[in-house]
This record gives C-alpha cells, sequence and structure tokens, in this order.
C-alpha cells in the first residue's frame, strides 16, 4: 500500500471511424487544461465494452474514444457498491480510511476531496448528481445540487450544464463529476430495443423482477432457462444507451471547441453479476455482497490529447483510489499528503488490490452494520474473506476454490488482509467514522431515486412487496 504520493509525472460529431486518426494527429502542446470531466458509471462491468474484449460492436463511441487515451486493462473498485467506490475516487482512499464503508456514513471532514482540491484553485464545480444530499456524499465539497439542468431524460442535466457553461472563453475552468445510472438495475431500455415484447418478457418472473426493481434480493426469485441470454441483452442494450449519452457530450465539447483541452476520465463505481455465480447485482441490489471478478473489475480509462500517451493499453492492477492522484499530477497540483492510490502513469511496480463491503451495501440493516467481505488480489490469486482462494490465470471465472488445497498460501494472504485492515484504520481521521453520521434533523424529505418519476408501479411477483429505491 503506497500511502505518499509518487512525484509527479505530468505528462459535426467527428466521423466516428476517423476519431482514432484525428485525436492521434494532436502532437502540439496544449494549453494547461481547462477542464476535467468525470464520468462514472454505476454498476458497470469491463467486459461488456468492445474495446474491453465484447464481441457485440454495441459501443462504437467509447471504443473509438478510447484510442485517444490511455486503457487500464485491468482496473478495479474497492467495493461492491456504490458510495465507498465513488468516495474512494474522490479521495484516493480506502473505504476503511475515508470512512463511508457502511450504511448512511458520511466520512471525515479531515479528509481532502477532489471537488474540494480544485474548487480552491479556482474551478468552477457544479452539482450534477440527484443523490448527493444523501449522507454517503455530504463531505465532498459538492454545493447544492442544480436542479435547474435537470430534464426528463437521463444523462440531460450535464448536458443542459454543458450547453450553458462549457464555453471556451470562460475565465474560470470546471471540475464536473457526473455520476451515470443508466446501467443500474432496473433493466429497463427503450421498448423499441427490447429482444421480445415487452408482454412476453413480463411472464418470466425473473426478468420482470430485474426490470421492474431496483431490487431484487437473493432468494426473491429464481432464473429459467433461456433467461440468462436476455438478461445479458436487457443490460448490454443500458451499456449502448450510456454510449449514445457519451457520443452527446463529445459532440458538444467538441462544438464548444474544448475536445482537446478537457482531461476526460471514464470509470465506475464497481461491476455487477449477471449470473457468473447464480445471480444478478451487487451488494445493495441482491442483499448479499460478493467481491468475485465481475463485480470489482471495471473500466477505466484516461483521455487529454497531448498529455496522456494515446493509444496505450496498460496491462498492470490499478485501482479506484488512483484516479484522485493522477489527475492532480496531471494537472500539475500536488496530491494530499496522505494518499493509499499513486500516479497511474508513472512507475508501476506490484502490489496487493483490497476490497471490502458491508453485507448488503446501500440496504444494509443495522443489525448487519458489523457482517463484512473482504478480500485481496495479490499477482493472480485473490483470497476472499469467506475462505475462497482463486487462482485467476487458470480459473479466471472463479469457480474452484483452492483454500483447502493451498493452506499456506491462504494463510499468508489471510494475514496480509488483515494487516491492511489494520493499516489502513490506522490512517483514518478522529472520531471513528460511526460517530459520524448525518443528524436527521438536517436531512431532506424522503425522496424516491427508483422509479422514475411517471412510471407505474407493481407488485413484486414472490415477495408482493412494491420495491423503491429512496432515502
Amino acid at each position: 500500500m503506497s500511502r505518499k504520493p509518487k512525484s509527479r509525472n505530468p505528462g459535426g460529431l467527428f466521423n466516428l471511424v476517423l476519431i482514432a486518426v484525428v485525436c492521434f494527429g494532436l502532437t502540439t502542446t496544449f494549453a494547461s487544461a481547462k477542464n476535467v470531466l468525470l464520468i462514472t458509471i454505476d454498476s458497470c462491468r469491463a467486459d461488456r465494452f468492445g474495446t474491453y474484449g465484447h464481441e457485440g460492436r454495441n459501443t462504437p463511441v467509447i471504443d473509438a474514444w478510447a484510442k485517444t487515451g490511455t486503457l487500464f486493462e485491468n482496473a478495479y473498485s474497492t467495493s461492491a457498491w456504490t458510495a465507498p467506490g465513488l468516495v474512494s475516487i474522490l479521495t484516493g482512499l480506502y473505504p476503511p480510511a475515508h470512512g463511508v464503508n457502511n450504511r448512511d456514513h458520511s466520512g471525515f471532514d479531515a479528509v481532502p476531496t477532489l471537488p474540494e482540491i480544485l474548487k480552491q484553485r479556482g474551478y468552477r464545480v457544479p452539482n450534477l448528481n440527484f443523490f448527493s444530499f444523501a449522507a454517503y456524499y455530504t463531505k465532498l465539497g459538492l454545493p447544492p445540487v442544480a436542479r435547474q439542468y435537470f430534464g426528463e431524460q437521463p444523462g440531460e442535466e450535464l448536458i443542459n450544464w454543458l450547453e450553458e457553461n462549457a464555453r471556451a472563453d470562460s475565465s474560470a475552468p470546471f471540475f464536473v463529476w457526473y455520476h451515470n445510472t443508466m446501467v443500474h438495475q432496473p433493466y429497463n431500455p427503450p421498448a423499441e430495443e427490447l429482444p421480445a415484447p415487452l408482454d412476453e418478457l413480463q411472464k418470466r418472473p425473473a426478468i420482470r423482477a430485474v426490470m421492474n426493481g431496483a431490487i431484487v434480493p437473493v432468494g426473491s426469485t429464481r432464473f429459467e432457462e433461456g433467461d440468462e441470454k436476455v438478461l445479458n441483452q436487457l443490460y448490454q442494450l443500458e451499456i449502448s444507451r450510456v454510449d449514445r449519452f457519451f457520443r452527446k457530450v463529445l459532440e458538444l465539447l467538441e462544438k464548444r471547441g474544448l475536445l482537446n483541452d478537457t482531461l476526460i476520465v471514464l470509470t465506475a463505481d464497481h461491476g455487477e453479476e449477471l449470473l457468473d455465480h447464480g445471480f444478478v447485482g451487487h451488494a445493495s441490489t441482491s442483499l448479499q455482497a460478493k467481491l468475485y471478478e465481475e463485480i470489482v473489475r471495471i473500466p477505466l480509462i484516461v483521455s487529454w490529447p497531448g498529455r496522456v500517451p494515446a493509444g496505450r493499453r496498460v496491462k498492470e492492477m490499478v485501482s479506484q483510489i488512483d484516479v484522485l492522484p493522477t489527475l492532480l499530477n496531471l494537472l500539475g497540483i500536488e496530491p494530499p499528503a496522505l494518499l493509499h492510490g499513486r500516479d497511474l502513469l508513472g512507475p508501476q511496480p506490484p502490489r496487493p488490490l483490497f476490497f471490502e463491503s458491508v453485507i448488503s451495501g446501500n440496504q444494509t440493516t443495522k443489525e448487519h452494520e458489523g457482517i463484512w467481505l473482504r478480500a485481496i488480489r495479490q499477482g493472480d490469486h485473490k483470497f476472499i474473506s469467506s475462505e475462497e482462494l482463486y487462482d485467476l490465470k487458470s480459473d479466471p471465472a472463479e469457480q474452484i476454490n483452492l483454500a483447502e488445497q493451498k493452506p499456506e498460501l491462504t494463510a499468508r494472504l489471510r494475514s496480509a488482509l488483515k494487516q491492511w485492515l489494520r493499516e489502513t484504520l490506522a490512517d483514518r481521521p478522529s472520531p471513528d467514522p460511526t460517530e459520524v453520521l448525518l443528524p436527521l434533523s438536517t436531512q431532506a424529505c424522503p425522496s424516491v431515486f427508483t422509479p422514475e418519476n411517471g412510471t407505474t408501479l407493481d407488485y413484486d411477483l414472490h415477495t408482493g412487496a412494491i420495491l423503491l429505491d429512496w432515502t
């Protein structure tokens, strides 16, 4: 674990067929970046983009844009649910240190965040994330949500803000962090794109559950023959929606003359299980945390023509905690003194990565707050605290548990995981994060995240419940 930052190492829509050629040719020196755009995609697996090996060819925009920058082939989340991963991106710290790692924890005042650091240096920092009033995000240094930019369709808030505020002649640069939730359950792509008529899909109990509910607990439904194909089709259609949204963003930046002067990062909070290990979703949606590759492996692409190497693909394991030091080093800003991450454009000596999740993520009850799943990835091996050991070189799908066959390696990784937890907890500011909860008196009135306004509600076929995602 690296605790101090490494030395700095700064380094109409264009035809999609030509995008790589156009941007590869930009070798001249640019002025200092005026803008930073950080897009995080909720519940997004890396292996569903063509540039990461998916054969569907339904992410042409992101695939082409990735060639203008550096792609990290083995990037990882720190957790199995949203809040810890997002805060790790914005702090460069593992969850036990930043404190946002259990339900309603808001972390520590003393932890520097990317929005705060850039705001102090004159950046405009809008808040376009509707969920950011939740306790997890109250100490990131974000202003109130800019509700005037929100429209009827997902993603309109970012497009509308850029339309009004992204101008080459602006006296102040912007830092925009936008969390895209199109891929999160329920998987509900446009009706005209569905793999079968809607009424036919709704006859499948498990498919109906994932299309109608943001939460589908383990045991609440059972997938039947043929469901896996449909499930993957629905998920992939949601990934394609993100690709079309990203096209609009690139079009607008080019229209404003800002595309070449904007540092863009595309990544995710965590991945998503699609029956890889028997069910669907992640900790907050299935109410059962898992730390397999489909949950923790995420996309990470960084592009800034002339400053970030174009067409580079990095095979070494990297983490969300590396995003903050990398961005600050690119911008010529001294990173905070305490970091767990490192500059991704600098040397990459081998290191282990660590993961943790409270058992049900955002849905964890008071009784279950102490139930944790943690893991370490070192080289080709991953040890999970549920006494699972996998060799990811010979068993990338994590189907063969080697814990009993390799007791010495299991013991060594178990010990390293415990040592990491002790050291990371020691990095926390005081007080203990369990005491840093958003007071009830400061919370807004209850707000419903899912379903969206105008959606018809129906009860869950198995539980008889109406499933909402609300605070």
